[in-house]
């Protein structure tokens, strides 16, 4: 199994932020450390606090859960190890964050690699999610454990756009390498940079414009930064939980039903919420006024991006791995 490497100088961030709230095992009960990159007030960390009191409750408190919001220890690549170590037990994110352990993977949160969301839904849920999930539990010990709605992926600027030609020269937040691939070709200059640090860079105009879902919009309010939010819906992005294997392994078979149940519950809660959130957040956003919402020429971003996947899937996925994406859509 490969192990990552940690820098030093985490081992006391993670010491500050846990204390004595990391994974413990006593005679009445055990506590599950969770941790994501989202903010308390996203939906998905509000899931996540939801899975929280379903499985206390359904356990009479012999399974808790402590969440930890916000990126406190680290970004995606720092939970994946934490994940790995067994210094967590359990991460949700999205698919980009499996840049780091599954790059061979990385087409499967591309621009307008799914024909709508159902189409992902059934990727991840079907053969490729569980060959994903293989791989990353075979290599780091890592392995999936469900798939929600998390929803289109817009894109905010500080200017209109409403065709690809119209972001040439703005300098653009990215979270991966095929993602700065697309957005070069519309014209953009791609550049990476910590969610935690994206309100900071779009206020001093250090960037011009991102990319993200709504509610990662509203909840990190970008736009009190942004003048437009671009309805791109470019990418279909899922919310992934992820646990560690030896973790999993720990559960005895009624703590293990408990936690496939009382998670499925959550899923199914996420799924209605993040549906409901899409709608609440674009009126409060509306209502506050300062910002205009464009509906773009979403046929023209696809054509311009399509290419630029294609390209990339052959030189760093999977052998046919978009193959098999586009006979998930035909089912």
């Amino acid at each position: 199994m490969h192990r990552f490497r940690r820098p030093a100088a985490s081992w006391l961030a993670i010491a500050v932020a846990l204390g004595t709230m990391t994974y413990a095992q006593t005679a009445d009960a055990r506590r599950i450390t969770a941790a994501t990159t989202l903010s308390s007030k996203d939906v998905s960390t509000r899931a996540l606090e939801h899975w929280a009191g379903l499985l206390k409750e359904r356990t009479d408190g012999g399974l808790t859960m402590n969440v930890i919001p916000g990126g406190t220890l680290g970004g995606d690549r720092e939970h994946l190890q934490q994940l790995s170590s067994g210094e967590i037990d359990i991460n949700l994110s999205s698919p980009v964050a499996l840049q780091h352990v599954a790059p061979q993977y990385q087409c499967l949160e591309a621009e307008y690699v799914y024909e709508d969301e159902d189409h992902g839904f059934r990727v991840w849920q079907g053969d490729v999610g569980r060959e994903v999930s293989q791989r990353i539990r075979e290599q780091y010990g890592i392995e999936i454990v469900g798939i929600g709605r998390r929803g289109a992926r817009h894109l905010t600027a500080n200017r209109p756009v409403n065709a690809p030609a119209d972001l040439k020269g703005l300098k653009m937040r990215v979270t991966n390498n095929l993602r700065a691939a697309v957005f070069g070709a519309y014209g953009a200059l791609p550049a990476p940079l910590p969610l935690s640090e994206l309100y900071g860079g779009l206020r001093q105009r250090v960037f011009d414009a991102q990319e993200n879902p709504l509610a990662t919009i509203y909840a990190n309010r970008f736009h009190e930064v942004q003048s437009h939010i671009v309805l791109t819906g470019h990418v279909w992005t899922y919310n992934i939980v992820l646990a560690g294997s030896r973790f999993l392994e720990s559960l005895n078979a009624e703590e293990r039903k408990a936690f496939d149940e009382t998670l499925a519950q959550t899923i199914t809660w996420l799924n209605d919420e993040a549906t409901r959130e899409d709608e609440r957040i674009r009126s409060e956003i509306e209502k506050a006024g300062g910002v205009t919402f464009i509906e773009p020429d979403r046929a023209a971003f696809r054509a311009a991006a399509r290419p630029v996947l294609a390209k990339y899937a052959e030189e760093n996925c999977r052998p046919g791995l978009l193959a098999d994406v586009d006979k998930a859509a035909a089912r």
